[in-house]
């Protein structure tokens, strides 16, 4: 069996830290031979100190590092990492997240099948289920397995110590590549994950990520939000389960890092598309296209061929060729069409796709009254 170590990573957080705690309390394993870090960034305070010197750990040894200097959130992330220098694999955990009591039995499933694989990075034990890039809901296509590939690491990630030897030699000469990340992840100012991200892409390589969450975030305030983020909230897997894994080859389920399908899964998947090299981009996230065609959602000069956009995943229209409101449009690159106007209806699209109708009646009413009371407004100051 591989040895394991799970490495918290805090600052000043102390019922966050006191919450993952009492969640890796509830563990059920039969391992004694864990080993617990907790890694504490500039002197952290009193009393996140004495929660972590304070904790009882049950499954092996702990240890517990007050660093006096300020790593800051990238250092801190990488010198978690750097400790599969001591351990065969890590799990990394971030102090706002709650875990599973199924976490070491789903850690040694995911490891025992992918930490030599050349194709998969690292593992992540959260499935996000909203795309960052744009706010919207994030579905993926269900293909029998248990876990997708996906070109992001969320939270609760297994670093596999083979795989972050390469990352940490990948390291030492990397220079930022905007051109590459999505738009939004690229104007991100310091970032562990906008490398990592950068890594992947470079290298071809991907996080498998499980579709039951093995941990969860519990959204509360810190360095990159102020105001909590609870719609990041998910599901946990609360049972042992036994997963259905497979090689990234095999899965139908394959998402870059601009969280699209892969073409050559939907070329696999629907013969009138095998011919032509293109683009993914039903999210609309994409600047520029370096090759010849696109499947979009943006609006197009003219389109060869055109699919509904409203199953879940909307790649799914594809995969059984609907045709519907005809609003995913597979065109040559220069036909594309930006337009303000698409990246404010877009939101708007989502809403009405994945949420109750009476909702969205609320929304046209109160947009329909928002403009006639602008309407009003303009008429009493401008005349006419």
């Amino acid at each position: 069996m591989n040895q394991l170590a799970i490495v918290i990573t805090a600052y000043n957080r102390a019922e966050s830290l006191k919450n993952l705690l009492q969640s890796l309390s509830r563990l059920r394993t039969d391992q004694r031979d864990i080993t617990l870090v907790i890694s504490i960034d500039n002197k952290g305070t009193d009393e996140v100190n004495g929660i972590a010197n304070e904790y009882t750990w049950n499954f092996g040894d702990k240890k517990v590092f007050i660093h006096e200097e300020k790593k800051g959130l990238v250092n801190h992330f990488i010198w978690a990492g750097d400790q599969t220098r001591d351990f065969d694999n890590v799990i990394f955990l971030e102090d706002d997240l709650l875990v599973s009591p199924c976490l070491i039995d789903s850690a040694h499933q995911i490891i025992d099948y992918y930490s030599d694989d050349e194709e998969v990075a690292a593992a992540s034990l959260y499935n996000p289920i909203i795309c960052e890039l744009t706010g919207e809901k994030f579905h993926q296509v269900e293909d029998g397995y248990d876990f997708y590939f996906l070109q992001q690491p969320y939270w609760g990630n297994i670093w596999f110590k083979k795989d972050w030897e390469k990352f940490a030699t990948y390291l030492k000469n990397y220079e930022e590549n905007k051109k590459i990340l999505p738009k939004s992840i690229a104007s991100w100012e310091e970032s562990f994950k906008k490398i990592y991200i950068q890594y992947l892409i470079e290298n071809s390589k991907y996080v498998v990520t499980p579709r039951i969450s093995i941990v969860t975030n519990l959204g509360i305030a810190g360095l990159h939000s102020d105001i909590g983020q609870y719609h990041a909230q998910n599901t946990l897997l609360i049972k042992k389960t036994n997963y259905r894994l497979c090689k990234l080859k095999d899965s139908n389920s394959v998402y870059d890092a601009f969280m699209e399908i892969s073409s050559e899964i939907l070329k696999r998947n629907n013969s009138e598309l095998e011919k032509y090299e293109f683009i993914v981009d039903t999210r609309g996230v994409h600047q520029s296209y370096e090759l010849p065609y696109v499947l979009t959602t943006k609006p197009v000069k003219k389109s060869i061929k055109q699919y509904s956009s409203l199953m879940k995943p909307t790649e799914l229209s594809v995969f059984f060729n609907q045709k519907g409101n005809s609003e995913l449009k597979f065109c040559k690159r220069e036909d594309v069409v930006e337009s303000r106007a698409y990246y404010f209806r877009r939101r708007y699209s989502d809403i009405k796709k994945n949420y109750w109708v009476g909702i969205q009646a609320g929304l046209c009413i109160t947009l329909d009254t928002f403009r006639r009371l602008l309407s009003i407004t303009w008429k009493k100051i401008f005349g006419g």
